[in-house]
């Protein structure tokens, strides 16, 4: 049987090329009012609503009907985004709209009053999740120096990095070779008796600060923290194509999980890397 060509194909079509995507959020940004705090909310239901969707085609259908109730809505553009195909580019200038949309769709006194506990707000959380996605796509982009402001912005707005921004921010003062900031996070945080990513950071940390004594002592608490990291680091082993849904500490799951972060980092200092080689296991 020959199927009509216009006929519906049963899977969700995005409603706009990529091109047209970015100019529709072009037009967002010169809308100059924000929907009332009524749709906006009846909005991110509906996202909600379209997580929990039986379907494809019904979650599609519940994220159109969310933006057209609020047009800025972060959640329901990143979707819509994930639809488009945009190249690297294209999707880091989308993001950069996306989120300037939903900072207008908040109003600029939800972030005057609420900046230190941003995500303790519902409503904000949309906007954050937002804003961490382009800081992945600039650092995933080696644009480090652009992604550490992205980080370091949203640390602002939730000091508590509900996100775990810092797993990713921690590896691109490394990898940048930003030794101050990077120690201050390693204090602020004090996680690398139970995170893979501090515990290897602090290695990279203590090599760079040329304390090699101290290294091999990190490296050695590293190794305990987590044993399976340093294949990754090193590049010797891939990564799987399914990635963990979970993990726990010290596990080969966590290990995984961060992998390409930790060994961005270090792949930066390739002399670094030469003397983690060396370091026999005692």
């Amino acid at each position: 049987m020959i199927r009509d060509p216009d006929e519906p194909t049963g899977q969700p079509q995005p409603p706009f090329n990529p091109r047209e995507m970015l100019q529709r959020m072009e037009r967002l940004l010169s809308e100059t009012r924000s929907p009332k705090r009524k749709k906006a909310d009846e909005a991110q239901q509906l996202v909600y609503d379209a997580w929990e969707a039986p379907s494809d085609e019904r979650e599609h259908e519940l994220m159109c009907q969310a933006l057209e109730l609020d047009p800025g809505n972060a959640d329901a553009l990143l979707y819509m985004l994930d639809q488009s195909g945009l190249d690297e580019e294209e999707e880091i200038q989308a993001l950069r709209n996306i989120i300037a949309a939903a900072a207008k769709s908040l109003g600029p006194k939800v972030f005057k009053e609420n900046a230190g506990y941003f995500w303790g707000l519902i409503g904000t959380r949309p906007y954050m999740r937002a804003r961490h996605r382009l800081a992945g796509a600039l650092r995933t982009a080696g644009r480090l120096e652009e992604a550490i402001i992205e980080y370091e912005e949203i640390l602002k707005l939730n000091p508590n990095d509900n996100q775990g921004v810092r797993y990713e921010l921690l590896p691109a003062y490394l990898g940048l070779n930003r030794l101050e900031p990077a120690r201050a996070l390693l204090k602020k945080y004090n996680e690398a008796e139970f995170s893979t990513v501090f515990a290897w950071c602090a290695v990279l940390e203590r090599w760079l600060s040329g304390d090699p004594a101290a290294a091999e002592k990190a490296l050695a608490a590293a190794r305990k923290q987590n044993p399976h990291a340093q294949v990754y680091i090193k590049g010797h082993r891939d990564l799987p194509r399914q990635m963990p849904g979970s993990y726990s500490p010290g596990s080969k799951e966590e290990a995984i999980c961060f992998a390409e972060v930790l060994r961005s980092a270090w792949v930066r200092h390739p002399q670094a890397l030469a003397w983690l080689a060396e370091q026999k296991i005692k």
